[in-house]
């Protein structure tokens, strides 16, 4: 089954923000790169799935690789920039632990892709686990920094940890780490 023609134009204009965001910020992927970024960041946020609302309303600061002196190795670092809105907040007007847990696995995932794209690493990843830390609250129309790093990628296993500063009160608000691995394939056997 094909696409509805509004599915095709959302999709379309979701690929036109990311690919907008990607240049306005700090990165250093090439043209190739950022336009496979653009596409996965529109087929994966469709219109009306899970936290579509709160993916609208990120930034992108940076987008960035670099070699760590430490091992040679490659690695990407993701900054992303949103502000607490009233659909990501418990009763009490703050932001829930849900939404914090969301933010670390959504944008882990994306410098895990960005590290897989640039050291031809698998794309095709699945969450392993996940593990976040709440060290402070953020409410309402604060501002946050929410602040990727990749750790180590294997052929199998991949890792990656998250910080989310809360800019308004200048704390850190949660930190996070989150291991995806290349999902087995499963075989039919009739």
């Amino acid at each position: 089954m094909s696409p509805s023609p509004s599915s095709r134009s959302s999709r379309s204009a979701r690929f036109a923000r990311a690919r907008e965001l990607l240049e306005q910020a700090n990165c250093n992927l090439s043209p190739e790169h950022k336009e496979i970024i653009a596409r996965a960041g529109a087929a994966f946020n469709s219109e009306g799935h899970f936290a579509d609302s709160i993916m609208m309303q990120t930034r992108m600061i940076e987008c960035t690789t670099f070699v760590r002196p430490e091992d040679g190795s490659t690695q990407a670092r993701v900054v992303l920039e949103l502000v607490v809105a009233q659909d990501m907040c418990n009763a009490h007007g703050m932001m829930h632990g849900g939404c914090s847990a969301y933010l670390v696995d959504h944008c882990t995932s994306v410098a895990l892709i960005v590290q897989g794209l640039v050291t031809e690493g698998s794309l095709y990843l699945v969450s392993q686990s996940l593990n976040t830390t709440y060290h402070a609250g953020a409410k309402l129309g604060d501002k946050l920094n929410i602040v990727c790093t990749t750790v180590s990628a294997g052929k199998r296993a991949v890792s990656a940890r998250a910080e989310i500063w809360n800019l308004t009160t200048r704390r850190l608000t949660v930190t996070g780490n989150q291991v995806q691995m290349v999902p087995s394939r499963s075989e039919v056997k009739l």
